[in-house]
C-alpha cells in the first residue's frame, strides 16, 4: 500500500501504514491517509491463500462518508456480489464492481483535482 500511496504524494497531506504478518498464512495491511482538502482515506487489505478482502473508506473533513468500497458478502442481490460500495453520510450500498487501492486513489485524486 505504502508504494502505491507514494505515486499519489501530490494529495496526500500525511499517512500511516501498518502491516501484520499472522503465522505467514494471513497478512493484513491497513492504512490512512489524509488529503489535502481534508479529507481521508482509511484501507483494510487481508489476504489468506488466495482469498483477498478490501475496505477502502474515503470521508470527508467532518468524517462523513463519501463512499466506502468493499467486498463483505452481505448484499448476495447485487450482480457484483460480492463487491459493492455504499455512498454518501447514509452509506446507502450500491452494485460496483471489485476495485484495487490503487483505483480508488486514482479515483479520489481525478475528484479532488476537478
Amino acid at each position: 500500500m505504502n508504494e502505491v500511496a507514494a505515486r499519489f504524494s501530490f494529495i496526500i497531506r500525511s499517512s500511516r501504514f501498518s502491516l501484520e504478518q499472522v503465522a505467514n498464512q494471513k497478512s493484513v495491511e491497513r492504512c490512512e491517509l489524509f488529503f489535502t482538502d481534508a479529507s481521508r482515506l482509511v484501507a483494510y487489505e487481508s489476504r489468506t491463500g488466495a482469498k483477498f478482502k478490501y475496505s477502502y473508506q474515503w470521508m470527508d473533513a467532518t468524517n462523513q462518508t463519501v463512499f466506502r468500497w468493499d467486498n463483505t458478502t452481505h448484499f448476495p442481490q447485487f450482480n457484483t456480489f460480492p463487491f459493492h460500495r455504499h455512498t454518501g453520510p447514509d452509506e446507502i450500498p450500491e452494485s460496483f464492481q471489485m476495485v484495487t487501492f490503487e483505483e480508488t486513489l486514482q479515483f479520489i485524486a481525478d475528484t479532488l483535482i476537478q
